[in-house]
């Protein structure tokens, strides 16, 4: 009987899971926006609160203003991309003569060792490929896959999330009736506020340095639109253990063909990957430290699967998600011990000797065993 009702449990519980991510799939071009704002808006709370405390403006136009910076950002940035490819896919045919350069010379260094390779480019393949698809590079790379309607959703949404901010703990608490259990679900919810705005405010200053780093070394090296690809290869940091190879990868290949020198790309990654280790080791646990309290394995699963359900915005998203979905499992008795498999391994403290005890181990002394 109870393994049946055992049996019974996981098997609603593989539904239930089925369930969810064929919702999460069908109702992507709703959810994915919705969930945007809802990140934002969280981490913006307290700003609007403070501003609203200070001023005697009204709350809407508060938060009008607010989105009209937001909304400036993203043009900039936006508008910053679509310079810099512009001008890239300008130097299009420069760059396709050079990939041919430097294909007839790999050819040759190979073709003396008897390995053949081609010795040419299909140029006219190539230009027609990157013109077909150069509005989804354009999309990708300005907005991480989110077009304009996504955005003009996200202000609505944010717009309505923050104007009726006070519902929300409403929600949470008013089926509630027990006191100390209501104390708890309210601490639950201002630790997931907390997590998520010291996340994304941290996310926000660490990758402003890495793209400034990045850009100082890729200027010091002498390499062609350093300036986009310090700004890109600081924004694909967003992306843990994913976005930073890929960034990386790009980089090598255009400063191989760009670059006369052959010894100068392998610097230039030499050198990334140094600013890389400071960047992790260093200025990550400074501006961000260990805020989601999760280990590296469930960050990497929550990209994969967030790549795999929402694209590029679900690799980011889902990060500071199983985050809070880790803190409420915490708070639940029933589900508590399946948090522990999200956590990090706690890190044991150092116990430090007293002056007695060194005092005693040095005055004890083995006993001698009688034979």
């Amino acid at each position: 009987m109870e393994n049946s009702d055992r049996l019974l449990q996981i098997t609603a519980r593989l539904v239930l899971t089925t369930l969810i991510i064929t919702v999460m799939v069908i109702g992507k071009s709703f959810l994915v926006p919705f969930t945007w704002s809802l990140l934002i808006a969280l981490s913006s709370l307290k700003f609007i609160e403070w501003f609203e405390k200070k001023t005697k403006i009204s709350l809407s136009l508060i938060i009008l203003i607010y989105l009209l910076i937001i909304l400036l950002v993203l043009f900039l940035i936006g508008y910053f991309f679509y310079i810099e490819l512009h001008t890239i896919f300008a130097d299009l045919p420069t760059l396709l003569q050079k990939i041919s350069d430097r294909l007839h010379e790999i050819s040759i260094t190979f073709g003396n060792m008897g390995i053949p390779i081609p010795d040419h480019l299909d140029k006219t393949y190539v230009t027609e490929w990157v013109n077909e698809h150069k509005e989804v590079i354009f999309n990708f790379v300005s907005a991480f896959g989110l077009n304009i309607w996504n955005i003009i959703l996200i202000m609505f949404y944010l717009f309505f999330l923050l104007y009726y901010k006070d519902l929300v703990p409403k929600f949470f608490t008013a089926h509630i009736r027990d006191k100390r259990h209501l104390v708890i679900v309210r601490k639950r919810v201002q630790k997931s506020l907390t997590l998520t705005r010291s996340y994304i405010y941290g996310l926000m200053i660490l990758t402003l340095v890495s793209a400034v780093m990045f850009y100082l070394v890729l200027l010091l090296f002498g390499l062609k639109f350093a300036l986009f690809f310090g700004v890109f290869l600081g924004l694909l940091n967003l992306i843990p253990f994913i976005g930073n190879p890929i960034g990386l990868a790009v980089i090598f290949l255009f400063s191989i063909i760009t670059m006369d020198n052959m010894f100068i790309p392998f610097m230039i990654i030499a050198a990334l990957f140094v600013m890389n280790f400071i960047q992790d080791n260093v200025v990550r646990p400074l501006i961000i430290g260990d805020k989601l309290e999760m280990n590296a394995f469930t960050v990497f699963v929550a990209i994969i699967i967030g790549g795999m359900i929402w694209g590029v915005s679900g690799m980011i998203l889902f990060i500071p998600l199983i985050g809070i979905l880790k803190i409420f499992m915490e708070g639940d008795e029933k589900r508590k011990n399946y948090a522990i498999f999200f956590s990090d391994i706690p890190k044991k403290p150092k116990q430090k000797k007293t002056k007695t005890s060194e005092k005693l181990d040095d005055k004890t002394e083995i006993p001698e065993i009688n034979k």
